[in-house]
């Protein structure tokens, strides 16, 4: 969840702009001059940097204690008919159509269904033949890699 976090919510820009606004916003209370745009800005800078904060450090922990079915061990066989998904209380088939992007990284393959759901796959759980070859089943049932 932190990986995603990190591509999806441009984070360096986020705590760049936060810090700006808060030392801008802390300058100007400083000098005197500030006023309710000092304050303003001083809070914008607050907010924001605390709203990446959350989404990196707290959210990630959240979702993963609110959800049982993320402390089973998954076996996944990604196959030409679809993605075999076996847990101990889970036994399916999900269809590659589920699947509306995907992206990948020197760690992880994510795969995105949904507007905030998605499959994080190990890339240390596979061997270089099998990486390779999930990665020519994903751009060929998904399409090519989201940057």
């Amino acid at each position: 969840m932190k990986r995603h976090y990190r591509s999806s919510l441009k984070v360096g820009r986020d705590v760049i702009a936060g810090s700006l606004a808060l030392a801008a916003g802390v300058y100007l209370l400083m000098s005197s001059s500030g006023g309710w745009t000092a304050w303003a800005l001083a809070i914008a800078g607050v907010v924001l940097l605390l709203m990446v904060a959350f989404a990196l450090f707290l959210l990630p922990g959240m979702i993963y204690r609110s959800q049982p079915k993320l402390k089973d061990e998954y076996s996944l066989i990604f196959a030409d008919d679809g993605i075999g998904f076996k847990t101990s209380s889970i036994d399916s088939t999900l269809q590659w159509s589920l699947y509306q992007s995907w992206l990948s990284d020197d760690d992880f393959y994510i795969m995105y269904h949904g507007k905030r759901d998605l499959s994080v796959i190990p890339r240390r759980s596979l061997s270089d033949k099998d990486d390779e070859r999930l990665r020519q089943m994903l751009t060929e049932k998904i399409g090519p890699p989201s940057s």
